[in-house]
């Protein structure tokens, strides 16, 4: 198998994405989260944004400092323009920029974010909560949501139910600061939620179990 593309920003070279991926990761947890980034980070990370697929929209007007914040409980980059507006965006999305499944799939996800929370919530509130694959007690800190069966089978479901494709499923433009992707259809969003609420099969297993042992299985990915 091949080593895939080396990657180019800047006076940076790196022989492959995952080695890119490693070494862009180091600049974002160097950080703790509000904290500015320095000088030689910030050239750093101005050459990578560079490849985002909507940089020109990102830079504006022109970049003043980049920041670490959090972006739905996980860390990102953040930018603050000259004119003093801010706004995130995804070194994911510059160094393999999202196909339009990827994309609907993350509006997808999205649209039913609140009854995945609402099933976390009420899972926690069990004081003998235990994993429905490995049987280890669940806690806060350990517990993830899993679809059973798999969520793209159950989207793949709802898609064919009504003849639609995947990859023809539009989103929201980027706004500044926004971190969620949203359908572009508030009809197809109420009617895929309402879906979801009838058919979805959830369950509280452990982080390890989510994405260890069941995504190796059946290729499943975190709720």
């Amino acid at each position: 198998m091949g080593r895939g593309k080396p990657v180019r920003f800047g006076d940076h070279v790196f022989s492959t994405k995952k080695s890119a991926t490693e070494a862009i990761r180091i600049v974002l947890y160097r950080y703790a989260i509000g904290q500015a980034v320095n000088d030689e980070d910030s050239t750093f990370l101005f050459d990578l944004i560079q490849l985002h697929p909507e940089a020109e929209q990102k830079i504006g007007g022109g970049i003043a400092s980049f920041s670490v914040e959090q972006n739905d409980g996980s860390r990102g980059f953040w930018l603050t323009r000259v004119d003093g507006s801010r706004t995130d965006w995804s070194f994911l999305a510059c160094l393999a920029p999202p196909t339009s499944e990827q994309e609907a799939l993350a509006g997808f996800r999205s649209a039913i974010r609140d009854q995945i929370e609402a099933f976390r919530v009420s899972a926690l509130a069990r004081s003998d909560l235990r994993c429905a694959v490995s049987d280890e007690a669940l806690s806060a800190k350990n517990i993830h949501i899993d679809h059973d069966p798999p969520f793209q089978d159950l989207l793949l479901g709802f898609l064919t139910q009504r003849g639609m494709q995947l990859a023809l499923v539009g989103v929201k433009p980027t706004t500044d600061g926004s971190t969620v992707t949203e359908l572009a259809d508030d009809e197809l969003r109420a009617l895929w939620t309402e879906f979801h609420r009838t058919n979805a099969g959830l369950r509280a297993v452990t982080r390890k179990v989510n994405l260890g042992t069941l995504r190796r299985a059946g290729a499943r990915s975190p709720a």
